[in-house]
């Protein structure tokens, strides 16, 4: 599915210590990936000709049941977000740019999160006052990983930014420093190893590990 310009990526999901060691998605779910996938096709079938008609609203409501079946699979939340940013859904597109990124670390690339993370955080700027926790959480993830991939600059620009506006709308949460991260108890990992976690759509391969970058890997993918 990905070409050799994800290597890199790869790489880093290599250097770090495995998430997803030994975790297939068809041993975490009683359903059968077979059926799982029939279903999702039919699903994303449907809403294509939902929105190839003109019915956008509906066509998101069909791709956000068939993202729920498969909610580590980055190219269907990343579709789903899109489309719901599109009809002006900014809490539904937030959620799945959010899913989206946590499926490409959970596939093991990490540089791939950057995109749907730093878009779900604009969203989430955007709507201040409103759901200020939401930001708060969000931008330790995106800052962590900026930092694991080896842009601290870009990370402590994100947690900056996130809390002059946090200031400017009048909120009393803040985003701790950089410097706090790795001391900070929410970072307590949650990490995608974890029972529990629903079926992902990735199979994820024994030599492309995710790294330990977003401590709530698993509540993105549930939220």
């Amino acid at each position: 599915m990905f070409s050799n310009g994800y290597e890199s990526d790869r790489g880093l999901a290599n250097a770090a210590r495995p998430l997803l060691k030994g975790t297939l998605v068809s041993n975490q779910s009683p359903k059968s990936p077979d059926t799982i996938q029939a279903r999702v096709e039919q699903l994303t079938d449907e809403a294509k000709k939902l929105s190839s008609q003109g019915k956008e609203t509906a066509a998101l409501e069909t791709y956000r049941k068939a993202s729920e079946l498969m909610p580590g699979a980055p190219w269907l939340q990343h579709r789903t977000a899109e489309l719901a940013r599109k009809l002006k859904q900014s809490d539904v597109a937030a959620q799945h740019y959010r899913r989206a990124g946590a499926a490409f670390i959970g596939a093991g690339f990490p540089k791939r999160a950057l995109a749907p993370l730093r878009t779900a955080w604009a969203l989430h700027l955007e709507a201040l006052p409103k759901n200020p926790a939401a930001l708060v959480s969000l931008t330790l993830d995106l800052a962590e990983l900026q930092r694991e991939l080896g842009f601290p600059a870009d990370g402590t620009l994100s947690i900056t930014n996130a809390n002059e506006a946090l200031q400017a709308a009048g909120c009393l949460e803040s985003v701790p420093a950089m410097s706090e991260l790795a001391h900070h108890p929410s970072d307590k990992a949650l990490r995608a190893s974890d029972p529990g976690i629903p079926e992902s759509g990735v199979t994820a391969s024994p030599h492309a590990s995710a790294p330990g970058i977003l401590a709530r890997v698993r509540s993105a993918l549930r939220s």
